[in-house]
Parts: C-alpha cells; sequence; structure tokens
C-alpha cells in the first residue's frame, strides 16, 4: 500500500544523502588510497569551514563556496543542516537509534536571547583571531577532531535532540539568521492541520508550536521528520507568504551581511598580532606562513593530518592555547617529504597555501640544530650518517672529522627543517640534531645540485 504522505520519501532522501557523507567521510579517513578525493573537497563544502576561510580572507574558493551556501539559504532555508552537515547527519543518526530503543519526544521551547549567546562569543572570538574557541565547536572539526566535547553532543542529541545546532554551533548563528528570512521552507496548511502534535514531539530542536501552528524557520534544520509523521500532510514545503511589513526580516539579513562583511574586511592577522601572544615556536607544515597566518585560517579540521602521507603532521599536544591542537610538523612521527604538495590542495580554509613544487622545495620550516656530543659518530666512534643520508638538500653532509670518522657537518643556507634527519637520527630520546620551529617561515638558498634521496622509507630505518 502506498504510503500517503508524500514527504516520507523526501525524508528517506534527505537521511540517505547525510548519511551517505557521514559514512563516506568516517571511510575516507581510514582508506586515504582510494576516498583521497573524498578527504580532498567535502571539508571545502562544509558551511563552517567555507564560512572560516571566508571571514580570515582565504582561498578564493573557499569564499565563492560561502556565498553560495549563503544564498541558497536565504533562498531554500537551512538545508545544509538537515542534508550535508556530518555532525548533524551524525546526530539524527543517534537520536534515530535512541527513539527504537527509548522514544524520548520532544517539547515546543520557545526561541530565547540565551540561544544567541554562546554561537555568537565563539564568532566573536574568530573575528578576533582567537580561533581555538571557534574551531572546537565548528561542526565539521568537532567531528572529525574528536575530542572530549563530541562526547557531551552525543548525550545531547539522546536527551535533547539537536540543542547543540540551536545553542552552540557557531556556523549555525548566521544560518539561522540567514534562513529566518527564507523564501522557502517548512509551513502548516491552517485549515487542515488537527493541531495533534505529533510533529512537534519529533522536531529535534523544539522550534515546532502545533498549538499556535507555527515554527521558528530560523531554527528549522529541514530534517523533514514533522512532515513525515503528519497523518494528514498538513505539513508542507514551499514558498512563503509573509505580511508586508518586512522589517525584521531585512534587519536579519542586514545584521548577518554586516557580520561578514566586518569580519571578510578586518586582517585576521593583525588581530592575531593584536591579541595574540608568543608561544614556542612550532614546526609549522609548509604553506602555513607563519603562525599567525596558520592562527587566523586553521579551523582544526586536521584534513591535512589525515592526509599527510609521511604523518609527519600531527595535533599538537601544547597546552598554550594558539597551538593547541593546531596541525604541526612532529619530526619523531614522521618527516615533511620533499616533493609532497597534499597539504597545501586539501586544506579548505587557506590556513596551507597551495604550493608550486619548485617553492615548497626552498620553504623553510625550521633549522636543524647538531648536538655534538650526542651524535653516535662523536660519542662511540660509531659510523652512521643516517642524516646526511635523507637530508634532502644536502645542508647535512659527511666530512672526517676528529673521532677518525666521517662526522655530520652542517650547512644551515639550504636547511628547510623537513625533520628528515631527526627521524632518521638513532639517538633517543632526544635525536642528536633536532629541527627548531619558525613562527615566520623563511626562504632556504636553492641546494647544490645533487640526486634526491629516497624518502620512502621502511618504519625501521635506519637500524
Amino acid at each position: 500500500m502506498k504510503s500517503k504522505n508524500p514527504m516520507k520519501k523526501y525524508l528517506f532522501l534527505r537521511r540517505f544523502i547525510a548519511w551517505a557523507l557521514f559514512i563516506l567521510l568516517l571511510v575516507s579517513f581510514h582508506r586515504l588510497d582510494i576516498f583521497h578525493k573524498v578527504i580532498q573537497y567535502l571539508p571545502k563544502i562544509q558551511f563552517g569551514q567555507s564560512m572560516a576561510g571566508f571571514f580570515s580572507q582565504g582561498a578564493l574558493s573557499a569564499s565563492l563556496i560561502f556565498l553560495s551556501l549563503a544564498l541558497l539559504t536565504v533562498i531554500f532555508g537551512r538545508f545544509f543542516c538537515g542534508f550535508i552537515c556530518p555532525l548533524g547527519a551524525f546526530m539524527d543518526l543517534t537520536i534515530f537509534i535512541g527513539s527504537k530503543i527509548k522514544p524520548a519526544p520532544f517539547s515546543f521551547k520557545p526561541n530565547t536571547f540565551y540561544r544567541l549567546i554562546i554561537p555568537a562569543l565563539l564568532l566573536l572570538a574568530f573575528w578576533l583571531g582567537l580561533a581555538f574557541p571557534y574551531n572546537y565547536f565548528e561542526p565539521y572539526s568537532l567531528l572529525v577532531s574528536g575530542h572530549g566535547l563530541l562526547l557531551i553532543i552525543i548525550i545531547l542529541a539522546l536527551l535533547k535532540g539537536r540543542v547543540f545546532c540551536d545553542v552552540l554551533c557557531p556556523p549555525g548563528l548566521l544560518l539561522k539568521l540567514l534562513s529566518g528570512s527564507g523564501l522557502f521552507g517548512l509551513k502548516f496548511k491552517q485549515n487542515s492541520c488537527l493541531s495533534c502534535g505529533a510533529c512537534q514531539r519529533v522536531c529535534p530542536t523544539s522550534c515546532l508550536n502545533s498549538s499556535a501552528k507555527s515554527l521558528d524557520r530560523g531554527r528549522c534544520l529541514l530534517c523533514l521528520e514533522c512532515a513525515a509523521v503528519c497523518p494528514n500532510g498538513s505539513m508542507t514545503y514551499g514558498l512563503i507568504t509573509r505580511p508586508p511589513a518586512g522589517r525584521r526580516h531585512f534587519l536579519k539579513l542586514a545584521s548577518a551581511g554586516a557580520l561578514a562583511a566586518g569580519a571578510y574586511l578586518t586582517s585576521p592577522e593583525l588581530r592575531v598580532r593584536t591579541f595574540g601572544q608568543a608561544p614556542p615556536a612550532p614546526i609549522l607544515p609548509p604553506g602555513a606562513l607563519s603562525l599567525a597566518h596558520l592562527n587566523a585560517h586553521c579551523s582544526l579540521c586536521h584534513t591535512c593530518v589525515s592526509a599527510c602521507p609521511n604523518g609527519a603532521i600531527q595535533p599538537s599536544h601544547s597546552l598554550v592555547p594558539v597551538l593547541t591542537a593546531k596541525p604541526l610538523i612532529e619530526p619523531y612521527q614522521g618527516f615533511c617529504q620533499y616533493d609532497c604538495l597534499i597539504c597545501g590542495q586539501v586544506c579548505p580554509t587557506g590556513a596551507l597555501r597551495p604550493l608550486s613544487l619548485e617553492a615548497k622545495r626552498l620553504t623553510r620550516l625550521g633549522l636543524a640544530q647538531l648536538n655534538r656530543p650526542e651524535c653516535l659518530v662523536i660519542k662511540n666512534r660509531t659510523s652512521c650518517g643516517a642524516c646526511a643520508e635523507l637530508c634532502p638538500t644536502g645542508s647535512v653532509r659527511m666530512a672526517p672529522g676528529p673521532s677518525g670518522q666521517d662526522e655530520p657537518t652542517m650547512n644551515t643556507d639550504f636547511c628547510i627543517g623537513c625533520g628528515a634527519c631527526q627521524k632518521a637520527c638513532p639517538v633517543r630520546p632526544i635525536a642528536a640534531i633536532v629541527v627548531a620551529g619558525l613562527t615566520i617561515q623563511q626562504t632556504a638558498k636553492a641546494p647544490l645540485t645533487l640526486e634526491t634521496p629516497d624518502l620512502s622509507l621502511s618504519e625501521d630505518f635506519p637500524f
């Protein structure tokens, strides 16, 4: 027997799209050989990521995606949250599973000022150059980073529905302002609605008031759950007719436009220099340009971490706020491959600028420093040379020394701070040659003509 409610098939389609993107994202982080394109493109179509790129004056593509998603939201409503957002799909899946175990009907909650406070503060912090509070709440970054807040959101989803989208999500605030004036959206058929409350009980953002036959379109995620359970099809999607006085809707759009324009026209690097602090010098990934640039643009999505073929880029464990969870080069984990350009190609926000191969080979991430007394050749008169064998620029070379062995010698003019020497050095827990990072990346001298070393090593290299 065919369903009397045609909205059920649209609910199935929405779930299929959202859950498929969510599952594809999870799989892609474990199968980069097959799903590299997923890692390269999926973060770039996320509203929060494109908004971060736009606010911090990142890549042109990020700005175009952000403006396109914003325009579509004004026309069709908050479709991104229902159809595309992977964290939203995860919460929907959590709510769906929870409803099969123990149904927890939702009730209407009126829109109040407190629902705007946290996301507004997070957006303000990001605008001021303090990215670390924003990126802990940005949906895509939150999901792929997997920090403790994700567990709290799962519990909230089980108990209260998608309250995160309504009260905590910083991109959600802008989407709320834009969709509140949407041209299309869900609406009641006033004449046929029975006010039975079925729609209200399944609304995950508690924005439906079945008694008053009204809904808050700014908070509506277009999840279509309400329309699918309506017993007589009184909840439909279509053109929204408004009274002639549209001052409130105009003010919402004007506020959203002013917020976006103000954030875009203010230099993020200037904001970071004004409000930031001086942390220890880290080893920044190629294309980061400077610590100020990384802090102004990075949203902690960790796409570069997952895409790095050598495991060199890792989330920082530093407790310094401007470094916490930032993607940094960790030479003990892996070194930056000389001919690899992937991290700059997959970054969705412009935190890591794409580089040409020639520019990348000359980008200095740090400077290697040799602790001669700890070098095995000098300390134990043992043949080694692992650091020189791995150095792609010839900055480290072996030459006869007082020990009677060939000893490593340094010419820092050619050093790019890739970390290959530190990774290869067998001395532990602290290598005899380590890379000191730079807060502003430099350009090294072009290396002498030499054969590029084979950098595809086994995990046990060199011993």
